[in-house]
This record gives structure tokens, C-alpha cells and sequence, in this order.
């Protein structure tokens, strides 16, 4: 049994794609879907394929086109896709939804994509019609979207938010996160800025080791990276988590951060221990050779 690509098509409709042809499906019983090629009518193309219920194994395939294949064309729909999906579900600008599509394509396929400048109007088009939030411009908007405030199971996420201005910090984490950050023993912190929002300096993430696993548990957005701004974060996951105490944290070696965390932590009578992290030691030696 070979296996295929499921996608849809830009109506929301199943779509096969194998050995780069295009299927759509022809009709469907309890326990298999048969599936005809996309030119069965345009080219009177005769190819089946038969799937089981999953859609994705193929059971049956007659090999029978009349017309030749194109991989290329099949990476591009499931560009396509990927675009449509990212640019309801997700609140990215239109170049970063756009730039982490591209991301897995193939140099022919790029060549191959219609106008950029079109691809971004039907993304704006798409989120007007979905009703998805504005994406704001600076931090003074005045409140986040309640689509925005709840994850996909309706649990409460957004669990701060000091309000508008330029040092605004914002807080995302569910209940049961904030239980286990404030009951763990080992902390992992780190902030980047590849995936912040434009509007907002990093975004800051915490990390627990929990069953040998290491959980997210924290995502908070930041102005900047100000010892102040650290004390401010802190504060609040201390007023959310008032038994909030780990044995050890570790982070990179960014001075305000790591000041912080030390007031907070290695002042009492059980001091956390606090430790670097290997992997930005070493890229903040390999700098300073450079």
C-alpha cells in the first residue's frame, strides 16, 4: 500500500495529491473513498485511486492518466493551503505568514507562485471575511480580542495585561500551567525575538522539567529587556503563584534577567540555585572570537 498527501482544495474540499497528480473525491462508502483525478471532466481522465476511511492509505490505483503529472504544482497547493490556514488561524502580518510558508518549498516551486503582492491581498481579504482581529501598531491598543484570550478549549489564557502604553507586558498561560510553574522544582527561562510580534521587544517564555519532560508553561510579551521590566514579570507570576519557589533556574547570562531572578529567588532562607546555559555560553564565546 502506497501513501499521499490529503490537502484541500481553496473551497475547503478533501484533496488527494500522489505521485503529482491532483484528486478530488468521486463518492464514499463506510469504509473506503474513491477518488478521481481533477481533470476527470476538463481532460476526461479515467485514474482512480481508492483510499480507507483515513483518506491517506491508498488501497487501489489504476494508473490510467492522460495527461502528465506535476510535483511541482502539488508543493504549490499545499503552499496554498498552508497559506489559507496560517492566514485565519493565526495572528501573524501578512510577510511572516507568508515567509514561514515559503519556508519548506522548493526553489522551483517559489519560482512557480503567482505575485506576491496578490497572494497578501487574498490574505487580507480572507481575515476580513473571517472576522479575524486587526493586527494593531504600536502597544497602546486598547484590549486584546477574547478570541485571543482563550485557547482552542475555551480555557482561560490570558492571564495578564497591564494595559496600554509603551511598557506594556502581557501574560499568556492557562491554570493548569500556572500550577505546575508554581509547584516545580527546575525552571527554564529564555526570551527571543524572532517570533515576537513587531510591536513588542521579545517574547519571554518559562519553561518547567516535569516527568523528565520539559513543559512550556509561561509566554509573556516585553517592551524591552530592563531589570525593571523583569521585576514587574516576576511580581505578577508571583502574585498568580504565591508558593512559587524552584530549586534551580536556568537561563543565558543576560545581566538584568539574571539579577532579577536572583533577587527574587536567592535572597530567602531556601535560595534557588541559578546556572547559565551552556549553549549561549558557548555562542557568546564564539562572538567575542570573531
Amino acid at each position: 500500500m502506497s501513501t499521499s498527501t490529503l490537502s484541500t482544495t481553496e473551497k475547503n474540499k478533501p484533496l488527494l495529491l500522489s505521485k503529482g497528480f491532483c484528486y478530488t473525491i468521486d463518492k464514499a462508502t463506510n469504509d473506503k473513498i474513491y477518488w478521481k483525478c481533477e481533470y476527470a471532466r476538463k481532460l476526461e481522465c479515467k485514474d482512480r485511486i481508492h483510499t480507507n476511511d483515513i483518506k491517506t492509505t491508498i488501497l487501489h490505483e489504476n494508473d490510467n492518466h492522460n495527461h502528465p503529472g506535476n510535483a511541482i504544482s502539488s508543493e504549490i497547493r499545499i503552499f496554498e493551503e498552508k497559506f489559507r490556514d496560517r492566514a485565519v488561524n493565526c495572528n501573524e502580518n501578512t510577510q511572516t505568514v507568508l515567509d514561514n510558508c515559503l519556508t519548506d518549498l522548493s526553489d522551483l516551486a517559489v519560482a512557480r507562485i503567482p505575485n506576491f503582492k496578490h497572494i497578501k491581498r487574498n490574505m487580507k481579504h480572507r481575515r476580513v471575511m473571517n472576522d479575524s482581529p486587526k493586527i494593531p501598531n504600536d502597544r497602546t491598543f486598547n484590549q486584546i480580542p477574547d478570541i485571543l484570550s482563550v485557547t482552542k478549549r475555551s480555557n482561560e489564557f490570558l492571564q495578564f495585561d497591564s494595559g496600554p502604553g509603551d511598557d506594556r507586558i502581557i501574560i499568556f498561560s492557562t491554570l493548569e500551567q500556572l500550577q505546575l510553574l508554581e509547584n516545580c522544582e527546575q525552571l527554564l527561562v529564555d526570551g527571543t525575538f524572532k517570533v515576537a510580534p513587531a510591536i513588542f521587544y521579545q517574547l519571554y517564555a518559562m519553561h518547567i522539567v516535569y516527568r523528565n519532560a520539559v513543559i512550556p508553561v509561561v509566554f509573556a510579551l516585553l517592551p524591552n529587556k530592563n531589570q525593571s521590566t523583569y521585576h514587574r514579570l516576576l511580581d505578577k507570576l508571583k502574585e498568580l503563584c504565591p508558593l512559587w519557589h524552584p530549586k534551580s533556574i536556568m537561563m543565558d547570562f543576560e545581566k538584568a534577567a539574571m539579577n532579577e531572578f536572583g533577587d527574587k529567588f536567592t535572597t530567602t532562607t531556601d535560595p534557588a540555585i541559578m546556572s547559565g546555559c551552556f549553549f549561549h555560553l558557548q555562542n557568546s564565546v564564539q562572538r567575542k572570537l570573531q
